[in-house]
């Protein structure tokens, strides 16, 4: 081996063991045992994770409901249902935008009755026109003839609209 190749060998080796160093010391530097409060949190949060963590079934009931009110987040790059957060990104949106804004992040109504419900629907439209023709709400929306009652109990009970076929 010529004395350029031992030369050049000794400096890669020293090359990275200098990186190498920087690295460690880096890690170290960051590192919970230098952060008490870091480690912490650590412990906080591994606590949580096995303890109380979000159920994912309802996690993804909520998610399925949030981008049905809301298409144009279901489409979102980010915090829709093929954004880089999953099922979380309809609650990252939620906290971040969509409580400031009034939207609304809960379950969908459960309908027992298909046909009544329909009927109820048309009738509430009837009634609030202005729900009718709401792009979360109305007559095409997502929610179909979910949406009226999903209205109502969400933002029109607080309102004091009415609920019910019209009496004549």
């Amino acid at each position: 081996m010529s004395l350029k190749e031992e030369k050049t060998k000794i400096w890669i080796t020293i090359t990275m063991l200098g990186l190498s160093i920087i690295i460690w010391s880096y890690g170290l530097i960051r590192s919970p045992i230098l952060h008490p409060d870091m480690l912490a949190e650590k412990r906080s949060t591994n606590l949580y994770l096995r303890n109380a963590a979000p159920d994912i079934a309802a996690q993804l009931v909520l998610a399925e409901a949030y981008w049905m009110r809301y298409p144009d987040i279901r489409e979102d790059p980010f915090f829709g249902e093929h954004g880089p957060n999953g099922i979380r990104g309809a609650r990252v949106h939620f906290e971040q935008h969509g409580k400031r804004e009034g939207r609304i992040f809960g379950p969908l109504p459960e309908i027992d009755n298909t046909e009544e419900e329909k009927i109820l629907a048309k009738a509430y439209w009837r009634r609030y026109p202005d729900i009718g023709e709401s792009k979360v709400w109305g007559r095409k929306s997502e929610l179909s003839f979910l949406g009226p009652r999903d209205h109502y109990r969400y933002v029109g009970k607080d309102q004091n609209r009415i609920w019910g076929i019209e009496e004549k």
